[in-house]
């Protein structure tokens, strides 16, 4: 956190040298860069912002033609909307979940279903294939170089010093790898804050002490081409004229009353970037390929003929910085104290980094953003094989491509794969695993019947939106086997860590909200709160020994969550010692009623409720191989032990489950299985449900938090226990759907009660066992707080695609029969 230190700035007149003070300095005079200086002059930071170029050519190199929602009261734009073309079923149900949302808030958003009204309205265009159109009015076209130029300014009138032609040529770091200084081509700035916000630069300035001279991070640059033209050769256009969004075109069309300007996105023609040599080195900017261009132009004429007669087009290669996920990054990097990054605005620069430039400066100066919850942009979401160049490479081009596509939890990409892999990635394949991949790991997420040995065991793309997906019937079959028999899940992907060390059990007690200073052998499930109460994790803590702990987190967790130990433990000064262990182990989920006698079978121990009950770890053996950590919780409330086996044993392990698993039919169980179950049970997941804006009050965790003992976000809870929650989670069982031909939820569906909004979804699954569409969800009463009339009263629906359902609502995990003999008694999250 930036602390309120006054900057004085000296000029020595003899050189052409600056040396300064300053608390922030900002390098990037682009949008992003002029957006955060904005954000920190008005917090009264002293903020010097470097540019290796003029502010103006900056500016124009920074235009970003796919222009959105830029929303200053004292900048001029034209408020012309945009509008949404869908040709097929997938993107029109895309759009009626658009309108449902804007609808919610206001939009005044338009549904289009007829052609001829259509052609009416934009006869320019050619509509017959066109199934729906959106249209949204408060979409914008601006002047990006007069907004950069009006951001400076006002940071400005608040104090910040900019300095134009003045490359950063090198910043510093001292001991514990913290920020001191920044030297300019003018000279030494004093700052203990750098804020890296240089576009396709990011990441590329000098920083002698790191291991590869330069902060790693995961952006990288990639082209996009667009045609300049003039005017449509029609009297039907005006600078109102709405941007179009051909989706299933996957183009862009931008007409005035003095210019057109058109873009595609087609995956073929978009390039990454070259350097010559080194990182440092300028990269090399492609001329324009007509060629390449050519499947995009296709298809724009196509959608709008007129453009065939124009006179004359320049076509424009413009550069941009992608992710791997298609969303910015910013933060604090984990690889230099006070190295804050603000990149990778994936062809979005206009219309996010005003609002991202406010949350980087809430993180800088208050540790915590009160405007949005940072999880899904946070730095801390990648791990070192994201910032690797090849990946990187393989990866954006697809990103870029998707610039306009809307991905739901369920989307896969088809590029940079099979990195991460299980020991038994292998037989998993063979035995008709489909995988998905998440932080780099390739984990099954169904298991095909009868899978061919030449197939395509990589999903890529996303689940259809309207009717069953392709895996209904084979996930069905996995989740009986997980009720009723046995089933086998690889979570290897899972986030692991051991903490050992003298202060092992104060540090820990003081990170987690629950108490974990219990028994060796006892395993404990327990949120990390920040100092608002949110969550930071949730995770299962098990105890192995007197000063040693064993952690399991989110498999997206695996940076962040380490980063945010090894700061706690160097402010607290603990004696602890924090190993990322992700890598070293195999897990494997037994789950179902029969998973007791199997564990038992190949470990030759007892696994009665008395001997190995829930929430309890082990070391066992299992034939020949030792060191397996066994622990009685398998993440979705059925019985169950999930193994951690050492990778150099985990072939056999397997081969030895699979062998004594055939008498219990075992069947091997993916991902989706996993969802499905823990859904119906009414588990959250962080990431998906819970993040850093949900307490363990708002989500009926409560009960795990131990206020007996002091822990980082204590207070904030108990103000919050103490005034009622505004905010509870929910489970909604939804009635009346059909799954063969309804739209199935995604999460983010609003919530009503008595027809008004009052929430919404966070994940969805079909609950085979209740008979329906199972939702985890928030409902939300500002004015007068979440009471148990709140929600046991009224008329509950959500609404799919524009299609309202009516809802029952569980505040509590449900009791769910079972068919077999055997009823254990389940784990219920939230009583």
């Amino acid at each position: 956190m930036i602390g309120h230190r006054l900057a004085v700035w000296r000029w020595n007149r003899s050189y052409t040298t600056a040396v300064a003070n300053a608390d922030v300095v900002v390098c990037g005079g682009g949008i992003s860069g002029t957006s955060i200086a904005y954000h920190l002059a008005k917090r009264g930071k002293k903020v010097a912002l470097v540019e290796k170029d003029s502010l103006q050519v900056i500016a124009q190199a920074s235009l970003d033609l796919y222009s959105h929602l830029a929303k200053t009261c004292k900048f001029r734009y034209v408020k012309c909307g945009r509008t949404y073309l869908a040709s097929s079923m997938a993107n029109e149900i895309l759009l009626r979940r658009m309108y449902s949302r804007g609808v919610v808030h206001n939009d005044k958003v338009e549904l289009l279903d007829c052609q001829s009204e259509m052609l009416e309205r934009w006869p320019f265009l050619q509509t017959e294939d066109v199934q729906l159109a959106l249209y949204s009015p408060e979409d914008v076209a601006l002047d990006p170089v007069a907004l950069c130029q009006h951001l400076a300014l006002i940071a400005k009138d608040h104090g910040a010093l900019i300095y134009e032609s003045n490359p950063v040529l090198e910043v510093h770091i001292g001991d514990e790898k913290q920020v001191y200084g920044v030297s300019t081509k003018m000279g030494f700035i004093e700052t203990s804050h750098f804020v890296d916000a240089a576009g396709i630069w990011a990441g590329s300035h000098l920083v002698k002490a790191l291991p590869h001279q330069h902060i790693q991070t995961a952006a990288y640059p990639c082209t996009y081409s667009y045609i300049h033209t003039s005017k449509l050769p029609t009297g039907s256009v005006s600078d109102m004229t709405p941007i179009f969004n051909d989706l299933d075109g996957n183009i862009m069309l931008r007409t005035t009353s003095f210019k057109t300007l058109c873009a595609g996105f087609a995956e073929e023609s978009v390039r990454p970037l070259a350097r010559q040599t080194g990182s440092a080195a300028p990269w090399q900017h492609p001329e324009p390929d007509w060629n390449i261009f050519d499947p995009n132009l296709e298809k724009l004429i196509s959608r709008c003929p007129m453009l065939g007669d124009c006179n004359h087009g320049d076509l424009i290669v413009g550069m941009e910085a992608y992710t791997p996920d298609k969303l910015p990054t910013i933060g604090e990097s984990s690889q230099a104290k006070g190295y804050w990054v603000m990149c990778g605005m994936n062809g979005q620069g206009l219309s996010l980094a005003g609002g991202l430039g406010k949350i980087l400066g809430e993180l800088m100066c208050e540790s915590q953003s009160s405007t949005a919850d940072v999880a899904r942009v946070d730095v801390g979401r990648f791990i070192d094989l994201h910032a690797n160049n090849q990946y990187l490479i393989g990866r954006t081009p697809e990103v870029a491509a998707l610039t306009y596509s809307n991905l739901y939890h369920s989307h896969q990409c088809h590029t940079a794969r099979n990195l991460r892999m299980a020991p038994i990635y292998h037989q998993l394949r063979d035995a008709g695993a489909i995988f998905g991949e998440i932080m780099g790991y390739e984990r099954p997420l169904w298991f095909e019947k009868t899978p061919k040995s030449e197939r395509n065991a990589l999903m890529s793309g996303q689940d259809s939106l309207v009717g069953k997906p392709e895996w209904f019937e084979r996930v069905a079959s996995e989740y009986e086997a997980c009720r009723e028999r046995v089933g086998l899940m690889d979570m290897s992907s899972f986030s692991k860590y051991d903490i050992t060390g003298e202060d092992a059990v104060e540090y820990l007690q003081f990170l987690c909200s629950a108490n974990v200073d219990e028994p060796i052998g006892t395993t404990v499930y327990t949120g990390m709160q920040h100092q608002k109460g949110g969550y930071v994790t949730d995770c299962t803590l098990s105890r192995l020994g007197d000063k040693k702990f064993f952690m399991v987190a989110p498999t997206i967790q695996q940076e962040r969550v380490l980063v945010w130990m090894k700061k706690w433990q160097s402010i607290l000064k603990a004696r602890v010692h924090v190993q990322d262990v992700t890598g070293a182990y195999t897990a494997l989920d037994l789950i179902g009623p029969s998973s007791r006698y199997l564990m038992g079978d190949i470990t030759g121990l007892s696994m009665s409720s008395n001997d190995f009950p829930t929430f309890r770890c082990q070391e066992i053996n299992i034939g020949m191989a030792t060191g397996i950590r066994a622990i009685s919780v398998t993440h979705c409330g059925e019985l169950g032990w999930v193994i951690y086996i050492p990778n150099e044993v985990a072939q056999n392990v397997y081969e030895k489950i699979l062998e004594a698993g055939k008498e219990y039919s075992l069947q091997h169980a993916g991902y989706y299985t996993l969802r499905q179950l823990r859904i119906e049970k009414f588990y959250v997941y962080w990431g998906q449900d819970i993040n850093a804006t949900v307490t363990p009050v708002e989500c009926g965790r409560l009960f795990r938090v131990d206020f007996k003992k002091d822990f980082i976000g204590k207070k904030a809870l108990e103000e919050q226990v103490e005034r009622g929650v505004n905010k509870r989670f929910v489970q909604l069982l939804v009635d009346g759907h059909d799954k063969e031909t309804d739209p199935w939820p995604q999460g983010g569906e609003t919530i009503l009660k008595d027809g008004r909004p009052v929430g919404l979804t966070t994940s969805a699954a079909y609950g085979f066992t209740l008979g329906c569409q199972v939702c985890i969800g928030y409902v939300e009463n500002k004015e007068f707080g979440v009471s148990p009339e709140f929600v046991s009263s009224g008329h509950f629906e959500i609404d799919i695609a524009g299609k309202r359902f009516t809802c029952r609502l569980n505040v509590h995990s449900p009791s769910l029969p079972m068919i077999s003999s055997e009823h254990p008694l389940h784990y219920r999250p939230t009583q």
